[in-house]
């Protein structure tokens, strides 16, 4: 799949999961590992969001965490003064590297990951869209690390989740900076992961 992006190097990203956490609590961050079950445009089983996302649906197959979980990707924006932009990056990676399935307590930051303004390029189309459902069907695992639900069925906030100016509408989180990761396994070559980082225009590094 052709796209502009441009490919970054940057220090290898290692945001693992600390440990693990007990059965969805809501409103927690963390990192939530699955198959990729499917992918919708609309939600079905969280809030109603408007059409600027995309619904990654993971399914954890056993374990404390057994289930199907929605994950809302902002894949747009619905405000013309504040547009998404986004960073792809790709690396190679060994086995040890696929984490485990199931609900994690982690943190990231993308500043501490290294990750510059420069990096990042604007949503043009359906570029994001086009990417998930891309990387989705391609990938052996994916992760999705974000805020839980109130109810505890799927996570959103999948974004960069500081950077804000001291004016701003929202809040600064430090440590819960949201990301998505497809991990795809090769039998003649290395296994790669893929990074999408998303951060509104409002924000900055």
């Amino acid at each position: 799949m052709k796209t502009n992006q441009r490919h970054v190097h940057l220090k290898p990203l290692r945001p693992r999961p600390e440990r693990p956490a007990g059965p969805l609590e809501g409103n927690v961050f963390g990192a939530l590992v699955g198959t990729v079950d499917h992918v919708t445009l609309a939600a079905e089983t969280g809030p109603k969001a408007r059409d600027n996302h995309v619904y990654l649906w993971l399914k954890v197959n056993w374990g404390p965490h057994f289930g199907r979980y929605e994950c809302a990707f902002n894949a747009d924006s619905y405000q013309a003064d504040m547009p998404v932009q986004f960073c792809l990056h790709e690396e190679e990676i060994t086995p040890g590297d696929f984490p485990s399935v199931g609900f994690w307590n982690a943190s990231v930051s993308y500043k501490r990951l290294g990750l510059k303004q420069a990096d990042f390029c604007p949503v043009l189309g359906g570029t994001l869209r086009s990417l998930i459902y891309h990387y989705a069907a391609q990938c052996n695992l994916a992760s999705a690390y974000g805020v839980t639900y109130k109810e505890g069925n799927g996570l959103h906030d999948i974004h960069m989740n500081s950077g804000e100016k001291k004016s701003g509408k929202n809040p600064n989180r430090d440590l819960e900076d949201g990301v998505l990761a497809f991990y795809r396994r090769h039998s003649t070559t290395a296994s790669r992961r893929t990074w999408i980082f998303t951060k509104f225009a409002s924000q900055s590094l």
